[in-house]
């Protein structure tokens, strides 16, 4: 069954979609007989929108299962569980993070000249966007891709370009966003839904989104920790500067966490692999909040090789605790991680522990409302942390987030046992060229789901 995408506001779908450009599929129609009125606000409303329900939709979900913090049991997410990826099931989500793309240069093109404040934000969701594609993909269509409005034979960049191209739009969006407010004609305000027109958030986001991408190449000639140890120095630096997703309470504002689970229950549970890490630790109580408990009171997750849903426990308060919860997709915690891991790369190991069992009290503190803070478990020092340890950390933090997926890629950790029951001998490695992609551009590649992207292993 082929997803259907659902944007959280339908003034946000209009928006976005009034002037599509480089669409890919007929999942979207605006009636000329009944034209929107496109500003600058409406746009970036609708880029913002559709990029929340990309960080927490299938692309994501499919992530948490192939890195075995949840088990596809049914549905959509059984055969992602067993390594079978159909390339029709990712037309939609491939589409709308370039659909969402189009929107960022539509708005830079009509608006940007004399906003700079609206094109910083839009150069953000652009390198969202693009990032998202490429940890998935590989190399993608970016150069060519939003050039006039039916161009499906654009050519593919590599992936190492593209990531070049994600930092040179975080730094244009840096240097914009610190204008002086006079040098725009309009000021974003509550059209931003992210941070309510707030700049110094925004610039805090690019920063620390920049340091994500330019960790991706830990593996190649130009890895430079320094810079990215500036760009968190310049980031996030609390959970209230985080980037999180918004929503609202009417029934297509949802959380689709909240949403999925509501709609399609038993499609994904909780993971064995995942359960069982984190009650090596008693303690640790992030555990239900993760996920609810089951009849015997105590969360349990599935084993990958013989999924089932009976007597399993499900998404708890965390994700899916309410229509209006909040998905941080930039944050603090994340920050921390990757402050350790390029520290104790650099050879310090003081300071890597530190910045570690920063990062685990945060997330102990963020997941469970301030009913734990990890102390307990947050006691790492200079000779028992590695790199390692660090991404184990930090799958267990992430939960809901994609990043785990292109870190076990990029490191080989955690060490996750592959499926034996998977149609491969390894987990994927990335998603399949999708099925509009393939037959429309003849330029589209189509790797095997084995072969490794660009900054993995």
């Amino acid at each position: 069954m082929k997803r259907n995408i659902k944007y959280i506001t339908l003034v946000a779908a209009l928006a976005a979609l009034s002037f599509s450009g480089c669409k890919r599929g007929d999942d979207f129609f605006v009636s000329p007989n009944s034209p929107v009125e496109v500003t600058p606000g409406l746009l970036l409303t609708a880029i913002e929108v559709s990029t929340f329900n990309s960080y927490e939709g299938f692309l994501v979900k499919d992530a948490s299962v192939l890195v075995q913090q949840n088990a596809g049991v049914d549905g959509q997410l059984l055969p992602i569980n067993n390594y079978i990826m159909a390339e029709n099931e990712f037309d939609n989500q491939w589409a709308q993070n370039y659909q969402a793309m189009f929107s960022c240069k539509d708005l830079q093109t009509r608006y940007g000249a004399v906003n700079p404040y609206y094109s910083g934000m839009a150069d953000v969701l652009m390198a969202m966007n693009l990032g998202q594609v490429t940890d998935l993909w590989g190399d993608v269509p970016y150069s060519e891709a939003l050039q006039g409005q039916t161009n499906y034979q654009a050519k593919y960049d590599s992936q190492e370009s593209v990531i070049q191209a994600i930092v040179g739009l975080l730094d244009d969006a840096i240097t914009k966003l610190n204008m002086d407010v006079g040098a725009n004609e309009l000021v974003p305000g509550s059209d931003d839904v992210a941070f309510n027109g707030d700049v110094s958030l925004w610039i805090k986001t690019a920063n620390t989104l920049k340091a994500r991408y330019l960790l991706r190449l830990s593996n190649k000639p130009g890895y430079d920790p320094a810079k990215i140890l500036a760009s968190l120095t310049d980031g996030i630096q609390s959970r209230d500067d985080d980037f999180v997703t918004r929503h609202g309470t009417r029934t297509n504002e949802f959380n689709q966490w909240y949403d999925f689970q509501n709609n399609r229950q038993f499609y994904a549970m909780a993971s064995e692999p995942f359960v069982d890490s984190i009650k090596l630790r008693p303690t640790d109580i992030r555990l239900y909040y993760y996920f609810d408990s089951t009849d015997i009171g105590d969360v349990v997750g599935t084993p990958i090789d013989n999924p089932v849903s009976e007597g399993v426990s499900q998404w708890g308060s965390y994700l899916a605790g309410g229509p209006t919860v909040g998905v941080h997709i930039i944050s603090f915690m994340e920050a921390k991680f990757m402050e350790a891991e390029v520290k104790f790369r650099q050879g310090n190991a003081t300071d890597a522990a530190t910045a570690l069992n920063d990062a685990i009290k945060e997330s102990c503190s963020l997941v469970t409302n301030g009913a734990y803070d990890g102390a307990d478990i947050a006691t790492y020092t200079s000779a028992n942390i590695n790199v390692s340890r660090i991404i184990y950390e930090k799958w267990i933090a992430l939960f809901g987030s994609g990043e785990p997926y292109s870190d076990y890629r990029r490191t080989g950790f955690p060490a996750l046992r592959v499926n034996p029951n998977g149609r491969l001998n390894v987990i994927p490695k990335r998603y399949p060229t999708p099925q509009n992609e393939r037959v429309s551009n003849p330029n589209a590649p189509t790797p095997d789901l084995t072969t490794p992207v660009w900054f993995g292993l």
